[in-house]
């Protein structure tokens, strides 16, 4: 089954605007925003099992510069 995690993110540095575009780029992540209010990057990332989200976070989100914390929200079947 096809999993869906929204992902909050918190920069250091960088912009949100360019965060978000570099997502884009990245396999796996559907829509990334730059948002106003506790967080600065709002992402949307489909993957076929929980642990690929994990490993895409870390090995492509994480791991952009300015990127200061990470959380994800796996989404359930309601």
């Amino acid at each position: 089954m096809a999993q869906t995690a929204f992902v909050l993110i918190t920069l250091d540095r960088s912009t949100p605007a360019e965060v978000a575009r570099l997502l884009r780029a990245v396999p796996g992540v559907a829509t990334a925003h730059a948002v106003m209010g506790e967080f600065d990057v709002l992402a949307v990332v489909h993957a076929a099992a929980t642990r690929e989200i994990s490993s895409l976070i870390d090995a492509h989100i994480r791991t952009i510069e300015g990127v200061a914390r990470v959380i994800t929200c796996v989404a359930v079947p309601a």
